[in-house]
C-alpha cells in the first residue's frame, strides 16, 4: 500500500475513527490527542520552510506567514465517548467562543438523547425506549423521532444491512467486549447459540412511531435499538446546522473522526482544507496517514477495525458487525466516504465496510458519494472522484 508521509501545518484535520477502548477511555483519548499535538509541534519546526517554499514559490515566506488568518480551536472530551474538535481561522475570538458555547449545548443535548447505554434524569432516550420494549410507548423529543425515521430510510437504502433494530445482537457483542477489556484473562466471544438467538429479533417494523403523541414503542420485547452506525453522524449534521445559524462560516467540526468541512479555508489559495485519513495499520509509526484529500463544503467519515476492539486467543474482534455472519466484518481494514451529508457519509462508511467492493462502488455511484477502501493486506481501492481530490 502506498502511504503518503506528508505534513501540512495550519490546514490539517486528523480523521480518527471510533473510540478508545476500556475503562480508561477518556484517559486514552487525552493521550491520543496530546501525542498528535506533539507530532504537530515537532514537524512544524522541521518542515515549515519546506511547505512555505512549495506553496509560495514567488512570495517571501515571512510575508505569507504574516498574512495568514490565525487558527482558533477548542476540544471537548465529555460527549459521545469520543473527542470533538471545532477549528476555524478567524480574527474574532469573541464570536468563536459564542459559537463554541452553541456547540457544547448541542453536544450535551444529543449526547443524552442519542444514547442507548446511559440514563439521564428527566431525559427519555434510546435506553428508555429499549427498557420499555413490549411494555408501553415512551414520550420522546422530536429529535428522536426524526432519527428513527431517518434510520428506516437508511435501512432501505442499504438493503437492510444498516439496521438500528439489531440492538440485541450488537448489545451482546458490546457486553462481551466490555467484559473482555475489563478482564483480559477472561476474554471471550459470545457463544454461537446466543448470537443466533439475539439475531432473530431485528425487525425494524417492530419500532412504532406515533408522531401525533410524540411516542415510540417497540412491540417486540426482544428487539432493541442501537444507533451506533447512524446516531453520531446524524447528530453531527444537526450540530453543524446550528453552528452555521450562529454565524460559523468556515472551519471543521470533527466528532470522533466524523468531519464536517464548512466553507473555505482562507489560508489556502483554492479554499481547500486538507483532511488526513488515518493509516489503519497503527504499527506503522512512520506513516500515520494513508492519504490526504483537499476538500471544502463537504464531509469525510472513516470506519475502521483498528480502535474499538478486544482480543481473544490472539485474534482481534472489532465493533462493526456483519448481519449476514453475526460476526465482525473481515472484508476491510478501513473505509472512508466523502459526501455532502455527514449523516449519509456515516451510514455509508459502515455499510461499505460490511459489503464487497463491487456492491459498495455501485451504491457510491447511486448516491453520488466518493469512497476509499483499504483491505487487510493493505491494497487500496478508490472511486474515480476520490482520486481526483487526493493531494498528490
Amino acid at each position: 500500500m502506498r502511504i503518503k508521509k506528508i505534513f501540512y501545518p495550519l490546514a490539517i484535520a486528523l480523521v480518527i475513527t471510533a473510540c478508545a477502548n476500556g475503562a480508561n477511555e477518556k484517559e486514552d483519548k487525552n493521550d491520543q490527542v496530546s501525542q498528535a499535538e506533539e507530532k504537530v509541534e515537532e514537524k512544524e519546526t522541521e518542515e515549515e520552510t519546506k511547505v512555505e517554499e512549495t506553496e509560495n514559490t514567488e512570495a517571501n515566506p515571512e510575508d505569507a506567514k504574516s498574512s495568514e488568518v490565525p487558527k482558533l480551536d477548542k476540544t471537548y472530551y465529555d460527549y459521545f465517548d469520543t473527542v470533538t474538535t471545532l477549528l476555524t481561522y478567524s480574527d474574532d475570538e469573541e464570536a468563536f467562543e459564542k459559537q463554541c458555547d452553541v456547540l457544547e449545548e448541542e453536544l450535551a443535548k444529543y449526547h443524552k438523547l442519542y444514547n442507548s447505554y446511559d440514563s439521564f434524569e428527566g431525559v427519555n432516550n434510546f435506553r428508555t425506549i429499549n427498557e420499555k420494549a413490549g411494555i408501553e410507548p415512551v414520550k420522546v423529543d422530536p429529535e428522536i423521532i426524526e432519527l428513527i425515521e431517518y434510520s428506516k430510510e437508511m435501512y432501505e437504502l442499504t438493503d437492510g444491512n444498516i439496521n438500528v433494530a439489531m440492538g440485541s445482537l450488537l448489545g451482546l457483542w458490546h457486553q462481551y467486549r466490555e467484559m473482555s477489556i475489563d478482564n483480559p484473562e477472561k476474554a471471550a466471544i459470545p457463544p454461537e447459540d446466543e448470537l443466533i438467538k439475539k439475531s432473530e429479533h431485528k425487525n425494524i417494523d417492530a419500532i412504532e412511531i406515533d408522531k401525533e403523541n410524540s411516542t415510540v414503542y417497540i412491540n417486540d420485547p426482544d428487539v432493541q435499538i442501537d444507533i451506533g452506525a447512524i446516531g453520531k453522524g446524524y447528530a453531527t449534521e444537526k450540530m453543524a446546522e446550528k453552528l452555521k445559524e450562529a454565524g460559523f462560516e468556515r472551519g471543521i467540526l470533527s466528532v470522533g473522526g466524523d468531519d464536517v468541512i464548512i466553507g473555505e479555508n482562507p489560508n489556502n489559495s483554492e479554499g481547500n482544507w486538507k483532511i488526513a485519513v488515518q493509516n489503519p495499520f497503527l504499527e506503522d509509526k512512520e506513516n500515520p496517514y494513508s492519504t490526504v484529500v483537499d476538500v471544502k463544503n463537504t464531509s469525510v467519515v472513516t470506519s475502521g477495525d483498528y480502535q474499538r476492539y478486544f482480543t481473544v486467543d490472539g485474534k482481534n474482534y472489532h465493533h462493526i458487525i456483519d448481519p449476514a455472519t453475526r460476526y465482525p466484518s473481515d472484508k476491510w481494514k478501513s473505509v472512508s466516504v466523502k459526501a455532502d451529508s455527514i449523516a449519509l457519509a456515516d451510514t455509508l462508511s459502515t455499510y461499505f465496510f460490511i459489503v464487497d467492493h463491487e456492491t459498495g462502488l455501485k451504491k457510491a455511484a447511486e448516491n453520488k458519494v466518493e469512497a476509499y477502501w483499504i483491505d487487510p493486506e493493505g491494497n487500496e481501492y478508490k472511486t474515480e472522484g476520490w482520486e481526483k481530490i487526493e493531494d498528490k
